[in-house]
Protein backbone atom coordinates (compact mmCIF):
# COMPACT_ATOMS: atom_id res chain seq x y z
CA UNK A 1 0.00 0.00 0.00
CA UNK A 2 1.45 3.05 -1.00
CA UNK A 3 2.34 5.28 2.28
CA UNK A 4 2.83 2.58 4.27
CA UNK A 5 6.40 2.35 5.97
CA UNK A 6 8.16 -0.75 6.11
CA UNK A 7 9.37 -2.16 9.48
CA UNK A 8 12.86 -1.21 9.71
CA UNK A 9 15.17 -4.92 10.12
CA UNK A 10 17.00 -5.81 13.30
CA UNK A 11 20.15 -4.89 14.81
CA UNK A 12 22.89 -7.66 16.04
CA UNK A 13 24.36 -7.02 18.93
CA UNK A 14 27.41 -8.76 20.80
CA UNK A 15 28.15 -8.53 24.39
CA UNK A 16 32.19 -9.78 25.13
CA UNK A 17 32.45 -11.07 28.34
CA UNK A 18 36.18 -11.95 30.16
CA UNK A 19 35.98 -14.57 33.13
CA UNK A 20 36.09 -13.05 36.82
CA UNK A 21 39.73 -13.46 38.79
CA UNK A 22 41.53 -16.60 39.15
CA UNK A 23 44.21 -17.79 41.85
CA UNK A 24 46.55 -17.95 38.44
CA UNK A 25 45.57 -14.08 38.13
CA UNK A 26 46.85 -13.07 41.78
CA UNK A 27 49.86 -15.20 41.39
CA UNK A 28 50.75 -13.81 37.72
CA UNK A 29 50.73 -16.99 36.14
CA UNK A 30 50.32 -17.40 32.93
CA UNK A 31 47.10 -19.86 32.00
CA UNK A 32 46.75 -20.13 28.40
CA UNK A 33 44.69 -23.39 27.97
CA UNK A 34 45.39 -24.39 31.56
CA UNK A 35 41.95 -24.81 33.15
CA UNK A 36 41.63 -23.32 36.64
CA UNK A 37 38.86 -22.40 38.53
CA UNK A 38 37.36 -19.16 39.90
CA UNK A 39 38.90 -17.49 43.56
CA UNK A 40 35.68 -16.37 45.78
CA UNK A 41 36.52 -12.98 44.76
CA UNK A 42 35.88 -14.22 40.98
CA UNK A 43 32.88 -15.69 42.10
CA UNK A 44 31.44 -12.10 43.43
CA UNK A 45 32.64 -10.92 40.02
CA UNK A 46 30.64 -13.13 38.50
CA UNK A 47 27.50 -12.13 40.50
CA UNK A 48 27.96 -8.88 40.10
CA UNK A 49 27.88 -9.18 36.25
CA UNK A 50 24.92 -11.30 36.62
CA UNK A 51 23.21 -8.25 38.41
CA UNK A 52 24.68 -6.06 35.88
CA UNK A 53 22.69 -8.05 32.87
CA UNK A 54 19.80 -8.70 34.79
CA UNK A 55 17.40 -6.57 32.53
CA UNK A 56 19.16 -7.26 29.48
CA UNK A 57 17.76 -9.49 27.20
CA UNK A 58 20.57 -12.47 26.15
CA UNK A 59 19.31 -15.15 22.35
CA UNK A 60 22.15 -16.86 22.74
CA UNK A 61 25.94 -17.60 24.48
CA UNK A 62 29.08 -18.27 22.70
CA UNK A 63 31.85 -19.46 25.15
CA UNK A 64 35.31 -20.54 25.84
CA UNK A 65 34.93 -24.38 27.53
CA UNK A 66 37.45 -23.54 30.06
CA UNK A 67 36.07 -23.60 33.69
CA UNK A 68 36.59 -19.92 34.67
CA UNK A 69 34.90 -18.94 31.85
CA UNK A 70 32.10 -21.57 32.99
CA UNK A 71 31.96 -20.12 36.40
CA UNK A 72 31.65 -16.71 34.76
CA UNK A 73 28.81 -17.16 32.87
CA UNK A 74 26.40 -19.60 35.05
CA UNK A 75 24.99 -16.98 37.56
CA UNK A 76 23.34 -14.75 34.11
CA UNK A 77 22.84 -17.60 32.56
CA UNK A 78 20.50 -19.07 35.95
CA UNK A 79 16.66 -19.29 34.81
CA UNK A 80 17.64 -18.34 31.70
CA UNK A 81 16.73 -21.92 30.19
CA UNK A 82 15.53 -20.37 26.52
CA UNK A 83 19.28 -19.17 26.08
CA UNK A 84 20.64 -21.07 23.61
CA UNK A 85 24.01 -21.67 24.60
CA UNK A 86 27.57 -23.26 22.66
CA UNK A 87 30.80 -23.98 23.47
CA UNK A 88 33.34 -23.53 20.93
CA UNK A 89 36.88 -24.53 21.80
CA UNK A 90 37.68 -21.59 19.02
CA UNK A 91 37.58 -18.91 21.59
CA UNK A 92 40.06 -20.20 24.45
CA UNK A 93 42.75 -17.65 24.56
CA UNK A 94 46.52 -18.38 23.00
CA UNK A 95 47.99 -21.74 24.04
CA UNK A 96 51.15 -21.31 26.06
CA UNK A 97 52.67 -24.27 25.46
CA UNK A 98 55.29 -25.56 27.91
CA UNK A 99 55.11 -21.27 29.12
CA UNK A 100 51.72 -22.43 30.96
CA UNK A 101 52.29 -22.53 34.82
CA UNK A 102 55.23 -20.22 34.58
CA UNK A 103 55.59 -16.21 35.76
CA UNK A 104 54.14 -13.97 33.77
CA UNK A 105 58.01 -12.80 33.47
CA UNK A 106 58.63 -15.22 31.11
CA UNK A 107 56.96 -13.36 28.30
CA UNK A 108 57.08 -9.27 27.33
CA UNK A 109 53.36 -8.65 28.03
CA UNK A 110 53.80 -5.77 26.41
CA UNK A 111 54.13 -7.52 23.18
CA UNK A 112 51.38 -10.01 22.39
CA UNK A 113 54.04 -11.70 20.07
CA UNK A 114 56.54 -12.10 22.46
CA UNK A 115 55.78 -15.86 23.37
CA UNK A 116 56.65 -17.16 19.80
CA UNK A 117 59.05 -19.82 18.62
CA UNK A 118 58.61 -21.22 22.23
CA UNK A 119 57.89 -24.74 22.79
CA UNK A 120 54.27 -25.54 21.97
CA UNK A 121 53.29 -22.63 22.06
CA UNK A 122 50.48 -21.37 19.19
CA UNK A 123 52.18 -18.30 17.34
CA UNK A 124 50.05 -15.05 18.14
CA UNK A 125 48.90 -14.69 14.51
CA UNK A 126 47.11 -18.17 14.54
CA UNK A 127 45.73 -17.35 17.74
CA UNK A 128 44.21 -13.82 16.16
CA UNK A 129 43.29 -15.99 12.78
CA UNK A 130 41.43 -18.94 15.41
CA UNK A 131 39.50 -16.26 17.14
CA UNK A 132 38.61 -14.63 14.05
CA UNK A 133 37.39 -17.88 12.55
CA UNK A 134 35.20 -18.11 15.65
CA UNK A 135 33.77 -14.67 15.43
CA UNK A 136 32.87 -15.74 11.79
CA UNK A 137 30.63 -18.75 12.43
CA UNK A 138 28.84 -16.41 15.40
CA UNK A 139 28.19 -13.85 12.69
CA UNK A 140 27.42 -17.01 9.95
CA UNK A 141 25.02 -18.56 12.69
CA UNK A 142 23.29 -15.19 13.93
CA UNK A 143 23.08 -12.72 11.36
CA UNK A 144 20.40 -14.95 9.26
CA UNK A 145 18.26 -14.92 12.74
CA UNK A 146 17.82 -10.92 13.01
CA UNK A 147 15.00 -10.86 10.99
CA UNK A 148 12.56 -7.46 11.71
CA UNK A 149 13.74 -7.98 15.67
CA UNK A 150 16.79 -7.45 17.56
CA UNK A 151 18.96 -10.25 18.79
CA UNK A 152 21.54 -10.08 21.35
CA UNK A 153 24.65 -12.24 21.38
CA UNK A 154 26.65 -13.02 24.15
CA UNK A 155 30.66 -13.86 23.69
CA UNK A 156 32.39 -15.26 26.98
CA UNK A 157 36.05 -15.39 26.12
CA UNK A 158 39.80 -14.30 27.58
CA UNK A 159 40.65 -11.02 28.01
CA UNK A 160 43.11 -10.83 24.94
CA UNK A 161 40.88 -12.57 22.72
CA UNK A 162 38.30 -9.75 23.37
CA UNK A 163 40.87 -6.82 22.99
CA UNK A 164 42.70 -8.78 20.11
CA UNK A 165 39.57 -9.31 18.17
CA UNK A 166 38.49 -5.73 18.31
CA UNK A 167 41.85 -4.26 17.53
CA UNK A 168 41.87 -6.82 14.34
CA UNK A 169 38.36 -5.58 13.03
CA UNK A 170 39.80 -1.52 14.17
CA UNK A 171 42.93 -2.27 12.19
CA UNK A 172 45.11 -1.43 14.41
CA UNK A 173 48.78 -1.50 14.36
CA UNK A 174 49.34 -4.70 16.58
CA UNK A 175 46.80 -6.61 14.22
CA UNK A 176 47.51 -5.31 10.68
CA UNK A 177 47.83 -7.42 8.04
CA UNK A 178 44.69 -9.45 8.88
CA UNK A 179 42.16 -7.62 7.07
CA UNK A 180 40.56 -4.51 5.82
CA UNK A 181 39.50 -1.85 8.81
CA UNK A 182 35.70 -3.45 9.23
CA UNK A 183 34.76 -1.85 12.99
CA UNK A 184 35.11 2.08 13.93
CA UNK A 185 34.56 3.09 17.41
CA UNK A 186 32.09 4.66 19.74
CA UNK A 187 33.28 7.63 21.99
CA UNK A 188 32.55 4.81 25.32
CA UNK A 189 35.15 2.74 23.27
CA UNK A 190 38.69 2.53 25.61
CA UNK A 191 41.10 0.04 23.81
CA UNK A 192 42.55 -1.47 26.93
CA UNK A 193 45.04 -4.63 26.64
CA UNK A 194 42.48 -6.73 28.46
CA UNK A 195 38.92 -5.82 29.86
CA UNK A 196 37.63 -6.57 33.58
CA UNK A 197 35.36 -9.26 34.44
CA UNK A 198 32.83 -6.43 34.87
CA UNK A 199 33.60 -4.52 32.00
CA UNK A 200 31.19 -5.84 29.27
CA UNK A 201 32.13 -4.66 25.69
CA UNK A 202 29.26 -3.96 23.33
CA UNK A 203 29.55 -4.17 19.38
CA UNK A 204 26.40 -3.29 17.04
CA UNK A 205 25.75 -4.35 13.08
CA UNK A 206 22.86 -1.66 12.45
CA UNK A 207 22.75 -3.52 8.99
CA UNK A 208 23.35 -7.43 9.92
CA UNK A 209 21.40 -8.84 6.38
CA UNK A 210 23.96 -7.03 4.39
CA UNK A 211 26.95 -8.98 6.13
CA UNK A 212 27.92 -11.31 3.45
CA UNK A 213 27.43 -14.73 4.59
CA UNK A 214 28.63 -18.12 2.65
CA UNK A 215 28.14 -21.64 3.96
CA UNK A 216 27.03 -20.11 7.04
CA UNK A 217 30.26 -17.76 7.53
CA UNK A 218 30.98 -14.66 7.68
CA UNK A 219 32.87 -14.48 4.11
CA UNK A 220 35.59 -11.68 5.51
CA UNK A 221 36.81 -11.10 1.96
CA UNK A 222 33.48 -9.29 0.87
CA UNK A 223 32.34 -7.03 4.14
CA UNK A 224 31.41 -3.39 2.90
CA UNK A 225 32.55 -0.70 4.48
CA UNK A 226 32.84 -0.70 8.33
CA UNK A 227 29.36 -2.53 9.34
CA UNK A 228 30.85 -2.96 12.78
CA UNK A 229 30.18 -0.15 15.61
CA UNK A 230 31.97 -0.85 19.25
CA UNK A 231 29.98 0.84 21.10
CA UNK A 232 31.78 0.52 24.74
CA UNK A 233 34.91 -0.92 25.32
CA UNK A 234 37.26 -1.09 28.64
CA UNK A 235 37.15 1.71 31.21
CA UNK A 236 38.90 5.23 30.21
CA UNK A 237 41.27 5.31 33.27
CA UNK A 238 42.70 1.80 31.70
CA UNK A 239 43.08 2.84 27.67
CA UNK A 240 46.08 2.58 26.02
Amino acid sequence: MAGTSQPSSGQLHFLFIRHGETQDNIEKILQGWHDTNLTEKGQREAQFLADKLQTQHIDAVYHSPLTRIKQTIEPFLSGRGDVQRYADPDLRGQGLGDLEGGSYDLVDMSNPRSADGQPGVELFDDYVRRTKRAFARIVGAEAPQTGQKDRTVVIATHGVSITSLLKCLEKTPSCDGFNPKFAVRGPNAYEVRWTDSDDVARMVVSEPAKLPIKDGVLDWSSIPGQPFLIETWGKKEKAL
